[in-house]
């Protein structure tokens, strides 16, 4: 276990504090932690934590406000099983004119071996599956009724 890497999202702007902090997360060993610092009690991104990765993650409070709440997000020895796809969505980074490879890039490259990516995107990433077909991976993609695409890649 390390010490824990510190993120401070008290500046910054709302739509960019959770991807950035489970975007730390996704990167993180089993067994070690990253320290959230925030301006309210972050429970919403608890029951976020909750429902993406279930069974990842110990919830410790360090400090409970009223101006400052501190938290160990510990990714927990049951992250390491391969059970739990990646899920990144990027319609939004889309929507604002942001390229999201490198995103997907840090999320392919945070993957346990067996475990799959699931990519959501507002189109099909067509060159995207050459790249990743280069580092091994396979891909399922499928159309979904809202019309996002729900890219699935292996190993």
């Amino acid at each position: 276990m390390t010490v824990p890497t510190t993120i401070d999202v008290r500046d910054m702007q709302p739509r960019d504090r959770h991807p950035r902090i489970f975007a730390a997360f996704d990167a993180l060993a089993p067994g070690d932690a990253i320290l959230l610092v925030n301006d309210h009690d972050p429970k919403p991104l608890f029951y976020q934590f909750q429902a993406e990765r279930p069974g990842q993650v110990a919830w410790v409070p360090q400090e409970q406000g009223p101006e400052r709440w501190a938290i160990r997000i510990e990714k927990t020895a049951a992250a390491a099983a391969d059970a739990y796809p990646l899920v990144l969505d990027v319609r939004e980074d889309i929507a604002e004119g942001r390229e999201p490879f490198q995103k997907i890039m840090a999320a392919v490259k945070s993957l346990s071996p067996a475990q799959p990516l699931v990519l959501v995107n507002s189109f099909e990433p067509v060159p995207l599956y050459g790249v990743l077909e280069q580092q091994g991976f396979a891909h399922q993609a499928e159309r979904a009724a809202d019309g996002a695409w729900r890219i699935t890649f292996t190993r």
